[in-house]
């Protein structure tokens, strides 16, 4: 069993394609096949089902290419260990990022990241907050950025700032002489949007509204806080937004929060065996360079959890 063998099985699992898998591999498609087929040989049974089209890993083979992840990833930490000083941020990563952060956060500080770091490259995609936690369990990424805390025992959390959340409504929807809002008047409230199941803003804007009664004619479920947020402008309604997604193109009135302000605490978050420090004080450093100062305060809040 070698670790090129390994490799030929995470692809081919990947694109379920032996052209494709072996393209991405740079070798040929005899040579993935020959391979895969030796290391069936060796373990005494067949990793993927060919039978059926596309083919898919068999029962004993799905928990070997999980196994085989991990290990290609321990390997991958220990030539990091090795072959590079640990000051040092060459290389290649993957970072996901919960999708009402990442539009907002990423466009900030990629610019100006990849200047500073040329040869550091960071592979980035939205995921929810729990396939971030389950892809960082199986160690299939190495940096997540999300809503903490998590209380997970393998996850290590870097706090980066607390993010207030802002009241939003169609435009001159409120009083003139009102400019703040608490969240025992958003309880009265029934015809505030929300997002569709399964992300987690959702939870936290419940955890601060209550169960809000849909009784508007029109049912939306969208996954984007813009799409939210145009909802309101043109159909009337409110809701609520994390204060990074408001900009002066906005046609809306907003509210801040009366103190205690509810805020949900961001972070970056790593398995405990992940070994670059640098490029966690790298990345923690361009994030706060780049948000308004105010979200590190110690001002009066309530920490609004996502689960």
């Amino acid at each position: 069993m070698t670790i090129q063998q390994l490799e030929y099985v995470i692809a081919l699992d990947t694109y379920r394609h032996f052209v494709t898998a072996a393209e991405k591999c740079f070798v040929t498609q005899p040579t993935i096949t020959i391979q895969v087929k030796k290391l069936e040989d060796e373990i005494g049974f067949l990793i993927f089902d060919k039978s059926k089209s596309p083919f898919k890993p068999s029962d004993l083979g799905e928990v070997f290419i999980l196994k085989a992840k991990v290990i290609l990833h321990e390997v991958k930490e220990l030539k990091n260990m090795v072959n590079v000083e640990l000051d040092n941020l060459e290389g290649e990563y993957r970072m996901a990022v919960i999708p009402t952060i990442s539009s907002y956060l990423i466009p900030l500080i990629s610019g100006s990241f990849s200047k500073k770091y040329p040869n550091t490259i960071l592979k980035i995609q939205e995921m929810e907050s729990d396939q971030i936690i389950m892809a960082l369990q199986k160690k299939e990424i190495d940096l997540g950025i999300l809503v903490t805390p998590l209380n997970e025992p393998f996850i290590r959390e870097i706090k980066l700032y607390n993010e207030p959340f802002i009241f939003y409504g169609q435009e001159d929807s409120f009083e003139k002489e009102k400019n703040s809002i608490s969240a025992a008047e958003i309880e009265k409230l029934d015809n505030i949007w929300l997002l569709e199941n399964g992300h987690c803003f959702r939870k936290q804007v419940l955890n601060i509204c209550g169960n809000t009664d849909n009784n508007k004619n029109i049912q939306f479920q969208s996954g984007s806080i813009e799409a939210l947020k145009r909802m309101v402008d043109n159909y009337g309604g409110y809701t609520l937004v994390p204060e990074m997604a408001i900009n002066n193109t906005d046609k809306g009135s907003i509210l801040h929060f009366n103190e205690p302000k509810p805020i949900r605490e961001v972070s970056l978050v790593t398995h405990h065996t992940f070994s670059k420090d640098v490029l966690i004080d790298a990345l923690r450093l361009e994030i706060l360079d780049k948000t308004p100062k105010e979200f590190e305060k110690n001002e009066r809040f309530i920490k609004i959890n996502w689960r």
